[in-house]
């Protein structure tokens, strides 16, 4: 005879037998107690968990030769026949190879006649997702107004492809993850029957392994029973899943503690020298992550582990030296890594990058990052409220340098340090100005180079000073518009006041006044015009020299 796997011998045939599905298996019991069966159903989870099974075992309901009832007799050939794929009422369609819309209006057809021999025509739709916008268009009012000897069930993984308008005419059941304890019952059971030996940590191991999938986990057994020779052991689980040893993992966990990126490296060389699988490699660390998570958040003896049989002492002693903020950044690294090496030819290129980082990375949490913020904010603030009071003691002591004169001498500030005593200066401001004028070009080409628009109407503009801490900007007569601008302009002034500061290493006054632009005339010679320029030079020299010694310049012969 052939031999038929774990996963079909051991499928649900009652609603008894059913694991982890509780509230979906008593609302349809309910259901069919009170004669209030939906017409069409939708049957929406993880793979593995029961969808078809359930959808199978509601059809025997329906039509079990004994009535309609919540526990079919599964005796009768009717059960027989829907158990074993055969019957002729109850038709079984895979929506990913009969998508199209022809398929659909063939489906739309047949539903007129009665059933052959039962009193419902059942239509199960598994991976229903797969079917095109035409079909399910094409369905629409055949769902919605189906003939009262029809019914339908449809089974997907992704119920969030399905129309709306499709969702809206089905009764939605949501399936879940079985749970650990669930699936390991269920093993224990088929390996009781099987004559099967097999540790029941190996069974943790398979269950974990299957991530809520009932049906992989029963998969997984009847391969092990193959593959082991005596007893199904966690190191033949390990084996055959490519899995890394616990001290594997625990081992690469520590060199991410001791900042040890090549101790980390030679791990992750070793095993996939080995022959791992570099995505259950990940897997298992990021489960392990999650095992320190949970230790460091609750302690260890919550039952919330995923590996209950890990050593308690070494899961304690490495929470503790991995705050939460850290754990949570290595397991988001370590997902982000997994998911872009998924579609790449480059997995371990990935898988050593996330190692090197994890292992040199220093995770701080945000509450020390933040409060050493606070920290810097408050010494800076100390540091600026100190510079101010010095600057105004030195102001009232007549030591701030003004332009064009040496500061005075106080004895109460001689002893300060030169540092602190210096007035604040900008980074690129290089030594102090000769005179007013020299200020004046610094912030003229600074404005340029920051500020444009400001040094448009402000480069016809000449500075003088006016007191110790006055200065005055005029502006020719003919062009009034930049002293209005100013005068009304509070922003734009600021600015101004500000350049000058810097550059100045204190904040000046400013006023703003006009002055006569001197304008040659033909009336005007040269050369008395020239003498008014050079007022105060030499009288003895010739016109030719006081050119000279006004432009800057030389004589070439």
């Amino acid at each position: 005879m052939t031999y038929t796997v774990f996963a079909r011998k051991y499928r649900p045939q009652t609603f008894e037998e059913v694991v982890g599905q509780e509230a979906t298996v008593t609302t349809l019991r309910n259901a069919i107690a009170q004669g209030r069966v939906a017409h069409a159903y939708l049957f929406a989870g993880p793979r593995g968990v029961g969808k078809t099974s359930i959808a199978r075992i509601l059809a025997k309901c329906l039509n079990c030769q004994q009535g309609t009832t919540d526990s079919p007799c599964d005796k009768c050939d009717s059960c027989r026949c829907i158990s074993e794929g055969r019957d002729l009422d109850v038709i079984e369609i895979d929506g990913a190879s009969n998508r199209s819309i022809d398929d659909v209006r063939t489906l739309r057809e047949n539903v007129k006649y009665l059933p052959s021999r039962s009193r419902h025509k059942v239509y199960i739709i598994d991976e229903a997702h797969m079917l095109t916008k035409e079909a399910f268009n094409a369905l629409l009012k055949t769902l919605e107004e189906p003939p009262p000897h029809v019914k339908f069930f449809f089974a997907t993984t992704a119920p969030n492809k399905l129309p709306e308008t499709i969702l809206s005419r089905c009764q939605r059941f949501d399936f879940k993850n079985i749970s650990l304890g669930d699936i390991v019952n269920r093993l224990q059971q088929i390996t009781k029957k099987e004559g099967i030996k097999a540790d029941e940590e190996a069974l943790r191991a398979i269950a974990r392994y299957a991530r809520g999938g009932l049906r992989d986990s029963q998969s997984l057994l009847d391969q092990l029973w193959a593959f082991s020779e005596d007893t199904v052991t966690v190191a033949d689980v390990q084996g055959l899943l490519g899995a890394v040893p616990e001290e594997g993992v625990s081992a690469l966990v520590e060199r991410f503690i001791q900042k040890d990126a090549p101790g980390a490296l030679k791990i992750v060389n070793e095993t996939l020298k080995e022959g791992k699988d570099w995505a259950t490699f990940i897997d298992q660390t990021l489960w392990y992550l999650r095992d320190l998570l949970v230790v460091s958040t609750c302690g260890y003896d919550q039952g919330l582990l995923e590996n209950p049989w890990r050593e308690a002492h070494l899961l304690k002693t490495q929470s503790q030296a991995l705050s939460q903020e850290t754990l949570m950044a290595m397991i988001q690294t370590l997902t982000e890594v997994k998911r872009k090496a998924r579609d790449d030819f480059q997995q371990r290129v990935f898988l050593e990058m996330a190692v090197v980082k994890l292992a040199t990375m220093d995770f701080r949490p945000l509450s020390e990052v933040l409060s050493r913020l606070e920290e810097l904010e408050k010494r800076a603030s100390a540091v600026g409220y100190r510079q101010s009071a010095m600057e105004s003691s030195d102001r009232v002591a007549g030591t701030v340098p003004v332009a064009g004169r040496p500061a005075n001498k106080n004895p109460l500030t001689q002893s300060m340090d030169s540092k602190t005593s210096q007035p604040l200066q900008t980074e690129n401001q290089g030594p102090p100005p000769k005179d007013i004028g020299e200020v004046w070009t610094q912030v003229l080409e600074r404005l340029h180079r920051e500020k444009l628009s400001t040094w448009s109407y402000l480069k016809e503009g000449r500075l003088r000073q006016d007191g110790e801490q006055e200065l005055v900007l005029e502006f020719p007569r003919d062009r009034p518009f930049p002293k209005k601008y100013l005068e009304t302009n509070a922003q734009e002034r600021t600015v101004v006041e500000e350049y000058l500061a810097d550059v100045l290493g204190w904040r000046p006054r400013l006023k703003f006044t006009l002055y006569e632009r001197v304008v040659p005339s033909e009336a005007t010679p040269k050369d008395a015009l020239v003498e008014k320029k050079v007022a105060g030079a030499t009288p003895d020299k010739g016109l030719a020299e006081k050119a000279v010694d006004l432009f800057n310049g030389q004589i070439q012969k």
